[in-house]
């Protein structure tokens, strides 16, 4: 008599053993990456939604992983009738050793921004693994959503805070200018004649532009916009949260209470809520012309039997569980035993011994450092003093980038100029010694002073090596540099606005130098 029922298949998992293997190998996933949680808590939690919601490039990677867990829950119907059998081990398993390899090198180097790319890279070849294409077709957005929590680099984030900075004080002294408030704008400061504002980092309006950007993505995925209109949507974010953000200095400026956090913190979440619903304004106005989505097609009734799982499927299912129960084995392992980087003992220099030595027997004092305006850019060392040199200052700013330091960068705008307050009147690119190395030279007024100032870098490229290479943690592995970064900056008066006095300030500049380049050949071994 011939048997009824379907035949167990050999090597068959039992279906409570694969969801049990599949619950502990997402646990062990969850384990690895548990490092993200702690970024961003560093401070109390009043500290910290200030932190996050203004300061640029300060992300809590775990509210991220929240908003994208929300976006996948959103998805959950599409999510369910996704189908296993499409799923691809040509395609995800590449994506899963990089991303393994990603994970490792990110413990090894401490490189916090890493681990999330390599978490989205990782997720990636999950979907890949399990659904295929039409799996990440259909989970995209809550996966690279995921990368808002990468945050700008250092070296890029310098220069960009700082250009906003600029930005933001020439727009909010036209709006000053609009509502009939008399102010000048001065570099990064606004004077006025009962108070002179300094636009520091936290009002460059770059975390507001980052928050505005996170929250329409979230508002075009709950209406379900598509295409044209969810593009306009989301590139219309960063301008307009700009915009908003000149606003924000403007009521700092003029609200007499505005350095009361609590105000000051109430005052850009008002920016942020204003901006969201201008976005959802333009967004009601764009749906006009925005034809409605068709109905989706109804889902039929399973045919008879469709409940037992065909042998390719079953198939699918379990070399799925197999790779992903790999996946969870390499990062444990990865997460207990990769070591981290460790740096060498090296000899330190003695920055402020070397420099004095250079200039010994002359009279000298330390120009205060401005923390706020200095903001992110960090050293591992650095000498500020003005010194008196032929009966004239000479102001001399020699700093040591720390390159192990990741959350800041020596490459930044800040370090061409004096101070705050200082308006660049001209810049262009010399070559000039010392070693005939390229120079920038720079004219910077404030007030009725004017000072021309060479400033020069040694050790670092361009700033899109030096931001990939921050990212990527090399700073923190066998491939760091030799020498630290050096950043010199020397400046002196210019006497008047004639041909003579720019030749003789540039003549001092010169002989200061030539004075410095022993020191500098120390420090920067060439």
């Amino acid at each position: 008599m011939e048997a009824t029922g379907r035949k167990p298949l050999q090597g068959r998992i039992p279906l409570s053993s694969r969801v049990g293997l599949q619950a502990l190998s997402l646990l062990a996933i969850v384990v690895a990456y548990g490092d993200l949680r702690r970024i961003g808590a560093r401070f109390g939690f009043a500290t910290e939604v200030e932190y996050w919601l203004f300061k640029p490039s300060d992300n809590a990677p775990i509210a991220i992983v929240v908003l994208s867990a929300w976006l996948l829950y959103r998805r959950r119907d599409r999510f369910a009738n996704l189908d296993p059998a499409q799923g691809s081990l040509a395609l995800a398993v590449p994506a899963l050793v990089l991303g393994t390899l990603g994970y490792a090198w990110a413990i090894h180097t401490s490189a916090d921004a890493l681990q999330v790319v390599s978490l989205v890279v990782n997720a990636t070849g999950v979907v890949l693994l399990y659904w295929g294409t039409p799996g990440l077709r259909a989970l995209w957005v809550p996966i690279f959503f995921l990368l808002f929590a990468v945050g700008i680099q250092a070296p890029l984030l310098n220069h960009v805070v700082f250009k906003l900075q600029i930005w933001t004080a020439d727009y909010a002294g036209w709006l000053l200018y609009i509502v009939g408030v008399p102010a000048l704008v001065s570099g990064d400061q606004i004077l006025r004649a009962t108070q002179a504002f300094q636009v520091v980092e936290g009002c460059s309006g770059l975390r507001s532009v980052e928050t505005l950007t996170m929250l329409t993505v979230l508002l075009v995925d709950l209406f379900a916009r598509r295409g044209w209109h969810a593009a306009l949507l989301v590139l219309m974010a960063p301008p307009l949260a700009f915009a908003l953000n000149g606003f924000r200095v403007l009521t700092l400026i003029l609200n007499p209470h505005s350095e009361i956090v609590a105000i000051h913190n109430l005052q850009g979440i008002v920016i942020l809520l204003l901006g969201l619903i201008l976005i959802y304004l333009v967004d009601g106005l764009l749906e006009r012309f925005d034809p409605p989505a068709p109905p989706a097609p109804p889902t039929l009734p399973a045919a008879p039997g469709a409940d037992a799982e065909p042998p390719a499927r079953s198939s699918a299912r379990r070399a799925a569980v197999s790779v992903l129960t790999a996946l969870a084995c390499a990062l444990t392992f990865v997460w207990l035993l990769v070591p981290e980087w460790e740096p060498a003992s090296v000899e330190r220099f003695d920055l402020a011994g070397i420099i004095d030595g250079a200039f010994e027997g002359r009279t000298s004092r330390p120009v205060d450092r401005d923390y706020y305006y200095q903001g992110r850019v960090y050293f591992q060392q650095q000498v500020d003093r003005r010194y008196v040199i032929d009966d004239h200052d000479q102001y001399v700013f020699v700093a040591l980038a720390d390159p192990i330091h990741r959350p800041g960068s020596a490459l930044s705008p800040i370090t061409q100029r004096p101070g705050s307050g200082w308006r660049m009147l001209e810049q262009e690119r010399r070559a000039l010694e010392p070693g005939g190395r390229s120079v920038d030279e720079l004219v910077f007024e404030k007030g009725k002073q004017r000072l021309l100032v060479r400033h020069w870098i040694w050790g670092a490229r361009s700033i899109g090596v030096e931001t990939v290479r921050t990212l990527l943690g090399l700073d923190r592995s066998a491939l760091r540099r030799e020498h630290a970064s050096v950043v010199l900056r020397l400046a002196t008066p210019i006497e008047d606005r004639s041909p003579e006095a720019r030749a003789a300030a540039e003549q001092r500049l010169a002989r200061t130098s030539a004075r410095l380049a022993p020191a500098l050949a120390e420090l920067t071994g060439i």
